[in-house]
């Protein structure tokens, strides 16, 4: 399994059904260079479904390490399609069920976690982060990020990592999971991705 690529098919930012391809440099880790995943995407309405379907699959192949290169530019739905791919659910004021995408950020009124798949052992998760951050897609949506980000404390009781820091796959990931956050430079064995 080591050096070699294997193929996951998820859902992509915008809806679509993706192929994306896991490599395996040491036994137990799977690195996912996310950064063609993520080239066209909308800040409000893309979603982060397809990164929560990598991680399942993923610690279903084994992975004990997984590590996730994220580009500069990926879309800020605070994690709240990965959770929804975890199993968490999102509700407005009015009970009605929202999907996990920038838009319904500030739309969020309260979750049920009674479904979510807890962190296996043993597991561990790396996000590789580039050094600039997407300025734009922060101001958009820095007050429902915000918003998200005290209800996510308010119904777990932990409190999310910086969106600033981590982008919104690690806000919301870091809640459920936890998260190491690293820089791409830091790991060799990433040179040549994004």
């Amino acid at each position: 399994m080591v050096g070699k690529g294997h193929l996951f098919r998820v859902q992509g930012p915008m809806g679509e059904r993706v192929q994306i391809v896991g490599y395996a440099p040491s036994p137990k880790t799977v690195v996912f260079d996310l950064c063609e995943f993520f080239r066209e995407w909308d800040p409000l309405f893309a979603t982060t479904y397809g990164v929560g379907e990598l991680l399942l699959e993923a610690v279903v192949r084994g992975g004990k390490h997984i590590v996730l290169v994220l580009p500069e530019r990926h879309p800020l739905d605070g994690g709240m399609g990965l959770l929804e791919a975890l199993g968490v659910r999102f509700f407005d004021a009015a009970g009605r069920e929202l999907t996990g995408m920038g838009e319904n950020l500030k739309r969020v009124a309260s979750l049920d976690l009674s479904g979510i798949l807890k962190k296996p052992q043993n597991v561990r998760v790396t996000l590789a982060l580039g050094e600039e951050r997407d300025e734009e897609a922060l101001k958009l949506l820095c007050e429902d990020l915000f918003h998200f980000a005290r209800l996510l404390f308010r119904f777990t009781g932990e409190q999310p990592p910086d969106v600033r820091e981590v982008g919104g796959i690690g806000m919301g990931l870091g809640v459920v999971w936890g998260v190491h956050v690293t820089g791409r430079e830091e790991m060799p064995c990433l040179s040549g991705l994004c």
